[in-house]
């Protein structure tokens, strides 16, 4: 029996989730050093700037928009609040950015880039196409693989809602 292939010429499951696990262990793994290979490039352009890579995601998110509500951005960035608060600090003791509440009751907080923040943005176009430069892969490879990793997020996004809350368990 090959590859989890039977004499008949079915497959044995058996054999076929462990090399589904296999599978989705290497996958996870270069998934994970790609995105460490990937963030070190940026971080080796954002040096010059004095920027970590979340920062700089920060300041591109707040590019979509001035006067975003932190929310907005924990959401443009995937990170949680206790991650994003952190962020911003740094950014307004930088005087890149500034935050003011808003509302009623004060508890939303939207987000402002000031004069340096904006000119900051500015400066920080050409690092994309720079950490670009640095792979070497063509525009096709690019938007295949945005492409190919949009669909196995969004994949893993749906399997992940799906499934029962282990915390649920009795």
């Amino acid at each position: 029996m090959a590859d989890g292939v039977r004499a008949d010429g079915g497959r044995d499951e058996g054999v076929r989730a462990d090399a589904a696990a296999a599978l989705a262990d290497r996958l996870s793994f270069q998934l994970y050093a790609a995105s460490r290979a990937l963030t070190s490039a940026y971080r080796r352009e954002l040096q010059h700037f004095g920027l970590t890579y979340p920062q700089y995601l920060a300041l591109r998110a707040l590019g979509a928009g001035d006067g975003q509500p932190v929310s907005d951005l924990c959401a443009a960035l995937e990170l949680d609040s206790g991650t994003v608060s952190p962020l911003l600090s740094r950014l307004a003791a930088e005087g890149y950015i500034v935050r003011e509440r808003v509302g009623a009751d004060g508890r939303q907080v939207r987000v402002f880039c000031t004069d340096s923040g904006r000119e900051l943005q500015a400066r920080l176009e050409g690092v994309p196409a720079e950490v670009a430069r640095s792979l070497a892969l063509t525009e096709a490879d690019f938007g295949q693989l945005c492409a190919m990793l949009g669909s196995l997020r969004d994949t893993a996004r749906r399997a992940l809602s799906d499934a029962p809350d282990p915390a649920a368990r009795g």
